[in-house]
């Protein structure tokens, strides 16, 4: 279960580095306008480059840790 959890994070990871790759260059390209704007449309595009994978890679997040999820969730049941 914890293989399939680092596995899941470490997608994650290696796909948010490449969101946030996207936003800082962004926020350095173009005209002077304000950077947090330039950066979020980085993001957006980064997000649009990944495609179907970042849903992909969130359902496997999910997956992997339902099993840990239940065991937490019944013993407050308890």
């Amino acid at each position: 279960m914890m293989s399939r959890i680092a596995k899941a994070q470490l997608k994650l990871m290696k796909y948010g580095a490449f969101i946030g790759s996207i936003g800082g260059i962004t926020s350095f390209v173009g005209p002077p306008q304000h950077g947090l704007i330039k950066a979020m449309i980085g993001i957006v595009i980064g997000c649009m480059l990944l495609g179907k994978r970042l849903p992909i890679a969130l359902k496997e997040m999910y997956d992997a840790n339902k099993p840990l999820m239940d065991d937490i969730e019944d013993s407050f049941k308890d």
